[in-house]
């Protein structure tokens, strides 16, 4: 990997973190915004996934659609696992 991907996925985790920070924040202080909560949760997720993504060297539409982002995410996971059982089996 090269170290501007590395960069760029530790941008991508900084900010979700960030998100998952305010979600937990909004939770204990105004824990009636559901909406609120939810969204920050929804972007936190999809940053770690777009972190995941970069770190492996797959490209990805700009997008915010999570269950895109979990196709492509398991679609090399897949691969990944497949290549390992074969080297074991």
């Amino acid at each position: 990997m090269s170290e501007s991907n590395l960069e760029i996925v530790n941008l991508w985790i900084k900010k979700a973190d960030h998100d998952l920070g305010s979600a937990k924040l909004i939770y204990l202080h105004i824990p009636d915004y559901f909406d609120t909560i939810a969204f920050h949760c929804q972007q936190a997720v999809e940053k770690y996934i777009k972190a995941a993504l970069t770190y492996m060297d797959i490209e990805f539409l700009r997008s915010h659609d999570l269950p895109y982002l979990l196709e492509i995410l398991s679609r090399k996971v897949e691969i990944s696992l497949r290549h390992l059982i074969k080297q074991f089996f």
